[in-house]
């Protein structure tokens, strides 16, 4: 893993987001977000992904060193805004008991890795050949990643509605760690967001598309405002590893 890293930091995110999806997407696919298997996978991707932090001493390149203040980003209300959607229909959880805390664990450490992954692996890679490509790829390649809910039994309407509101929610958490310099707001929204989906009531399609417009029209809004705040010029200073 480390030496893929220091050879070609693209692919080493590639690697990332190629084994994610194809090892936890296919256990989700088949045995569903309350499954102990499901949940052990994803520990074990949360363990390696902080031994590689800890390794190569990157907490502070991938936004893990420290939070940002608030309040020149509105609070992150937006984000607790767009996370309120999967409330909208009620609360009605999809497990009870020892399933449903599975479940919770499981959505929190899915906002933990794919913040980690798209946000921190990816988006820095691609930052130092690209600003505006860098920003594109990681948002799109989020939402694109959505599609795989079609192999967990998903609608193909309800996917496609997903997919494109993942793309937003994808800009606007691109937006807050490049221009804050912390994902600790995109990984706490994020798992919030994946939490409250098992939390809320399944939503009936006519309540979907008006939910979907929702999060496009918040998300597209406070990306474009984050847009207009001075932020870093650069990424932040190579690790020991890389020097």
């Amino acid at each position: 893993m480390l030496k893929l890293y220091e050879k070609n930091e693209s692919v080493f995110a590639i690697a990332w987001i190629v084994a994610y999806v194809v090892v936890i997407g296919s256990l989700r696919a088949n045995l569903g977000d309350s499954s102990w298997l499901g949940l052990a996978a994803l520990v074990a991707f949360t363990l390696l992904s902080l031994a590689f932090l800890r390794t190569t001493s990157t907490w502070q390149k991938y936004g893990l060193a420290s939070l940002p203040p608030a309040k020149p980003y509105l609070y992150f209300i937006p984000l607790l805004l767009i996370a309120s959607v999967n409330l909208w229909a009620g609360i009605a959880p999809q497990a009870t008991g020892a399933s449903l805390v599975c479940a919770v664990a499981s959505m929190a450490l899915v906002g933990w890795l794919e913040e980690i992954v798209f946000r921190g692996f990816l988006f820095r890679a691609m930052e130092k050949d690209g600003l505006t490509s860098a920003i594109v790829v990681s948002a799109v390649t989020f939402g694109m990643g959505h599609i795989v809910n079609l192999l967990t039994g998903h609608a193909t309407f309800e996917t496609l509605l997903q997919t494109c509101y993942a793309v937003a929610i994808g800009f606007v958490f691109v937006m807050v760690f490049h221009k804050s310099g912390s994902l600790w707001p995109c990984i706490v929204a994020h798992s919030l967001i994946d939490v409250l989906s098992v939390l809320g009531r399944e939503v009936p399609e006519e309540l979907l598309v008006v939910e979907s417009v929702f999060i496009i029209v918040v998300a597209g809004g406070y990306a474009w405002y984050l847009s207009r705040l001075p932020g870093r010029d650069s990424a932040p200073d190579a690790s020991p590893l890389e020097e």
